[in-house]
């Protein structure tokens, strides 16, 4: 992959123009559809451009039925009515193609998109966003405007070689900058710039070698309306020896030459190198056995055989390649890269078939293989649509899809193509996802904290006023059945712990007990003021093809009572979607109460201070904090570079903290997101934060909060977990 990368860059600067992307995806509920079927559609959004950048918006990915017959149906400049032309849709594929011009209007552009899927009308308002930003005023410079450095550098991170800089500058008479950014790209997390405008390469970084642009996002003024795009600012050349060859097929067939086919050849794809590309130079550097005959293209190192080659019947010959470029003029060399197999004659791809038809019940996976009789040497399979990604196929053809899909109901054709060097065929068929008699939707615990039962469900707080009587309320505490909408048979329930509610009990109706439940105590053996969640799971149906299986998250609060103060979100979950979160998410505000008679709200603090945790639902992201999740940490050092905040690390709290980002330059815009004195604590989450290289968050994240009763920085008071967020792309 990354070597098809370096491709793309090379052809990329070859363009006039350079497009900078912020992925982000978007996903709207329709407003105008007959369809049931739960249909969505996501759009990897595209922001960050500048009047005479061009660019393609990916087509959209989408759940349910396969989408068609795209069209724009609005669009709106900063809210009001745009008729322009810079914005077509591909009505096949619903790619956006961008085509901006000098004198094109600046500002925040929202695209509306109509289709058609299911036999339904959908219509998505405002789903696609484009910021059309300004270029910076003259008189801006990156000096160098290239650097340069080796790859072996870059990756190790634990060299001491230092690493080149380049600095924005200015001409010292008429602009000043106050905001310094680098605008988002995939290789956007592998530099950093600093609030006086230097530009560092992260060292460790496994950026690809290859020749990669920077451009910069700067604030000239004192608000965001002083924004501007500098672009191709800087340009960054990694260079490496060849590190990598890759033939993805990397074994190969020629026929023998017989009076049928009396003229035989034979052509490799184009191997992808890992490497610098500048004066590269492809050689063979032996086979095994020994022949003239088979040749390499010096400069894309394709293998090809011409005609009245004279190989025989049985021959195979082992291929090593030496690969040269500016920075190893001598080669380096990649034994045994590839194998040529002489074969009396390829069959083509033949008698390729399905079954015709395969019926299974909502979420249930299945398999379907090639009918038999299948003829063809090395054939190459693929899938023509793989249902939004819930199909995946083998190197012999099988067609598979996992337990737990979200294939909607209704009657698909799925069509595979079979193909190698002689020709290539097509075979579908019938997927019929039929209704599940034991699919259900929901499991609802309710709640005890007085809020909807239905959109704030599972959330349950332990109020404890005396430490010493913990021991007793938390044994005794009682979750009752959940209300579902199950109406299948033979339903069994079970329960495991996701952060601090071990040795739970569930019995056969879903009720829960906390008789054993396990709790994080003090030195002195004592349940300790905590949050956490639990999952439990329903299962439906005898037959393992229409088994049905629901988990839901059941969140905790155990209150007790600390320096005589409660604090009380209701909800106390925070469910956010993190695809749209913007200046304005915030959690409900906390209610504070006290039994002392002199505790004067008004002077109460709180901050976050430490223990953050994230718990991943799904996706690619591990668990774990601030130090060792693969989310997490990511996010608190792009703060930590980003911000130059004094004693800012992966272990402080900085992050999530207000008070810690008040005193001398506010920096509270560079957080993840803090609670919020000016609205009475609610906690805020910041916008194009809680997302790492286009991938967002499905977890929860736990974390504590310090208080204070003298309006003072409660970095040193005691610890609370009022809150907990769920993150949760659906929502």
């Amino acid at each position: 992959m990354e070597s098809k990368l370096l491709k793309n860059i090379s052809q990329f600067l070859g363009a006039l123009m350079t497009v900078v992307l912020v992925m982000t995806y978007t996903s709207c509920s329709d407003e105008d559809t007959t369809d049931t079927t739960g249909f969505a559609l996501y759009y990897l959004g595209m922001t960050d451009i500048g009047p005479s950048m061009s660019g393609i918006i990916s087509e959209p990915s989408y759940k349910g039925s396969v989408p068609s017959d795209f069209t724009i149906t609005g669009i709106t400049l900063n809210g009001e009515s745009y008729t322009g032309n810079n914005f077509i849709i591909n009505k096949e594929t619903g790619a956006i193609e961008i085509n901006s011009a000098k004198d094109t209007p600046v500002g925040l552009y929202k695209i509306s998109i109509s289709c058609m899927a299911g036999g339904s009308y959908h219509e998505y308002k405002d789903i696609v966003v484009v910021n059309m930003m300004k270029s910076v005023p003259d008189g801006i410079i990156v000096d160098p405007n290239e650097i340069q450095v080796e790859y072996s550098i870059v990756s190790d991170a634990k060299s001491t070689e230092e690493l080149p800089t380049a600095q924005v500058k200015t001409d010292g008479n008429h602009v000043s900058i106050t905001k310094y950014e680098i605008a988002k790209s995939e290789i956007s997390s592998f530099f950093k710039i600093s609030q006086t405008g230097e530009i560092t390469i992260v060292r460790g970084s496994d950026i690809a070698p290859g020749i990669h642009t920077l451009s910069l996002k700067l604030t000239t003024g004192a608000s965001s309306e002083d924004e501007g795009i500098f672009e191709n600012a800087l340009t960054v050349n990694i260079t490496s020896k060849p590190l990598g060859l890759t033939y993805e097929q990397n074994e190969g067939l020629i026929e023998v030459e017989s009076p049928e086919e009396p003229e035989t050849t034979f052509t490799s794809e184009t191997p992808t190198l890992k490497g610098s590309l500048e004066n590269i130079t492809y050689s063979i550097q032996s086979i095994e056995p020994s022949t003239d005959k088979i040749k390499i293209d010096p400069t894309t190192g394709v293998l090809s055989v011409d005609k009245h080659h004279g190989f025989e019947i049985g021959q195979k010959y082992v291929i090593s390649v030496k690969v040269a470029n500016q920075f190893a003029p001598d080669g380096i060399l990649f034994e045994d890269i590839y194998t040529l197999n002489v074969v009396n004659r390829i069959v083509p791809v033949a008698n390729f078939e399905y079954p015709a038809i395969c019926e299974i019940y909502e979420s249930s996976p299945f398999t379907v293989t090639p009918n038999e009789g299948l003829e063809g040497d090395a054939i190459i399979f693929s899938l023509k649509d793989d249902l939004n990604k819930q199909l995946s196929i083998d190197n012999n053809g099988v067609v598979t899809a996992k337990k737990g899909h979200n294939i909607p109901e209704g009657n698909y054709t799925v069509t595979v193509i079979a193909s190698n060097t002689k020709n290539s065929k097509e075979a579908s068929f019938n997927l019929k996802v039929k209704n599940n008699p034991n699919k259900f939707t929901y499991i609802r615990y309710g709640n005890n904290i007085g809020v909807d039962d239905a959109t704030n469900a599972n959330q349950f707080r332990i109020t404890v006023d005396k430490a010493a009587n913990a021991n007793t309320i938390l044994n005794k505490f009682i979750i009752d059945a959940p209300s579902t909408d199950i109406t299948g048979n033979n339903v069994r329930w079970s329960i495991r712990n996701g952060r601090n509610c071990d040795k739970l009990e569930i019995d056969e109706n879903g009720k829960i007990t906390f008789k054993n439940a396990v709790w994080s105590v003090d030195k002195d053996g004592s349940p300790v003021n905590t949050s956490g969640f639990f999952f439990v799971t329903a299962t439906v149906g005898e037959d393992k093809d229409s088994e049905f299986s629901l988990e839901v998250p059941v969140f905790i609060h155990y209150d007790l009572v600390i320096s005589g103060v409660h604090v009380l979100y209701n909800p106390f979950v925070f469910h956010v979607n993190p695809k749209t979160i913007s200046n304005s998410t915030y959690s409900v505000a906390p209610q504070i109460t006290s039994n002392d008679s002199e505790f004067d709200v008004s002077k109460f603090t709180m901050d976050y201070r430490r223990s953050v945790n994230y718990t991943a639902l799904s996706g690619s992201f591990t668990n774990g904090d601030s130090k060792t999740s693969s989310f997490l940490n990511p996010l608190w050092v792009k703060y930590v570079d980003e911000s130059g905040v004094k004693g800012a690390n992966t272990g402080s709290r900085h992050a999530m903290s207000y008070y810690a980002n008040i005193s001398g330059t506010n920096t509270l815009h560079y957080t993840l997101g803090y609670a919020d004195p000016s609205n009475g604590l609610a906690f805020k989450l910041n916008p194009n934060k809680w997302v790492l290289n286009g991938e967002y968050p499905h977890g929860i994240v736990s974390f504590q909060m310090t208080i204070n009763k003298e309006n003072k920085d409660p970095q040193s008071g005691p610890g609370v977990f009022p809150l907990t967020i769920w993150f949760d792309p659906n929502f």
